[in-house]
């Protein structure tokens, strides 16, 4: 029966690792852990599974019997933290990493997407996406579960191209519910956005740029960030 239970805990360890991303977002969404708390929840599953998986089957030994589970318990951190990383991930987890990179004046953005976007004087999310990008879609779906954790200021997503991609992109990463545009001239795109992708500025009701962050900086600390700003 041991054996049984520690096969049991070993397959819990690898199914929790491989769904990493889906139970966190489940933690994020609805229990509001947040995603650092949530983070580091998640890999804590993953290390007392192991634990007890290594446990079961250290005491099926006659020699391994008696080591008590706090021993175990160390043995299995290093492996078992590794495990947790079987999920790929595509950025860094932790840390605030902006840069000093500032958005054009409100009314130029508005000019770029033919007076499509218009600035109401409240704090909001503007991401640059290109649709090829892979961290632009990783991206685009965490910013998708921040919205249905209840982040509060609204995101407004731009793009260099024709809207069936858009559209395509958007749907493909549940990105649906954000506010999207054209910018008309891929020049214009790229002097708003800078050269690294995605890029997502977090603009004040004066319409001054608070923050800015690209790439692979987009994560759990900033999407915890955002949860608890306000418009």
């Amino acid at each position: 029966m041991r054996i049984i239970f520690a096969l049991v805990f070993l397959t819990l360890t690898f199914v929790i690792s491989v769904f990493f991303e889906e139970i966190l977002s489940f933690l994020v969404v609805h229990l509001k852990s947040g995603w650092v708390f949530g983070s580091v929840y998640v890999r804590l599953l993953v290390i007392i599974s192991f634990t007890i998986a290594l446990f079961l089957a250290f005491s099926l030994f006659e020699k391994t019997k008696k080591i008590r589970f706090v021993y175990v318990f160390l043995i299995a951190l290093l492996p078992a933290f590794g495990i947790s990383f079987i999920s790929p991930i595509y950025d860094v987890d932790y840390g605030m990493f902006d840069d000093d990179l500032k958005i054009a004046e409100m009314d130029s953005l508005s000019t770029a997407t033919n007076g499509e976007f218009t600035f109401n004087e409240e704090r909001i999310v503007a991401a640059f996406f290109t649709t090829g990008c892979p961290h632009c879609k990783a991206a685009c779906r965490k910013l998708a579960i921040n919205k249905k954790a209840g982040q509060q200021i609204t995101v407004h997503t731009f793009f260099s191209g024709n809207r069936e991609d858009t559209d395509r992109f958007l749907k493909e990463n549940n990105g649906e519910d954000f506010n999207s545009y054209l910018v008309s001239e891929k020049e214009q795109f790229m002097q708003f956005s800078g050269t690294t992708f995605p890029s997502v500025f977090v603009i004040s009701p004066d319409g001054e740029t608070e923050m800015h962050f690209s790439g692979d900086m987009i994560n759990y600390t900033l999407l915890d960030y955002l949860l608890e700003l306000s418009p």
